[in-house]
């Protein structure tokens, strides 16, 4: 099963981002993680499940449930989950870049930390097995996608030397 991986990630959408309320449903999809299946066979999702850290006020954390997945990813495809509840109009041009498949979280509020930094977690409950694990630094740039490196989420290269 080790075939699936967090590949990308959007953790910080360009555009206001700091209300609880009233986010609209683009600015919500434009938060999104990507699932890549770098094998060479078709794999079974189901039963697999998508976690982060929520971040409690004392700074200690415990892993949520983001989504529960379904269905099949073929070899070297892409499935991107995004915040919000859709529907995939919603969803920007640029957002829509780089995915074969994908899906909503179906909650209206963002997923992703900001100021604490984040981990997404592929999670096996059945066998007790982690897939596998991803993070990335507090303060992602707003707008930029993050390239995985070994298991962290970076700023690209190119991306850097602006900052």
């Amino acid at each position: 099963m080790k075939m699936i991986q967090t590949s990308q990630h959007k953790p910080n959408p360009a555009g206001k981002d700091r209300t609880k309320t009233n986010v609209s449903e683009t600015l919500l999809a434009a938060e999104w993680v990507d699932i890549k299946n770098t094998g060479r066979t078709s794999v079974d999702l189901t039963g697999v499940s998508l976690f982060h850290k929520a971040f409690k006020r004392d700074g200690s954390y415990e892993w949520e449930l983001v989504l529960r997945l379904s269905g099949h990813i073929d070899a070297g495809k892409v499935l991107r989950i995004h915040s919000g509840n859709g529907p995939y109009s919603v969803v920007r041009t640029e957002d829509k870049l780089g995915s074969d498949y994908y899906m909503f979280t179906c909650n209206s509020r963002y997923v992703w930390n900001n100021d604490f930094g984040d981990s997404s977690l592929l999670w096996q409950p059945s066998d007790k097995v982690t897939i596998d694990q991803a993070s990335y630094d507090p303060y992602p740039p707003d707008g930029v996608i993050l390239q995985r490196v070994g298991s962290k989420l970076v700023v690209p290269a190119r991306v850097a030397s602006r900052w």
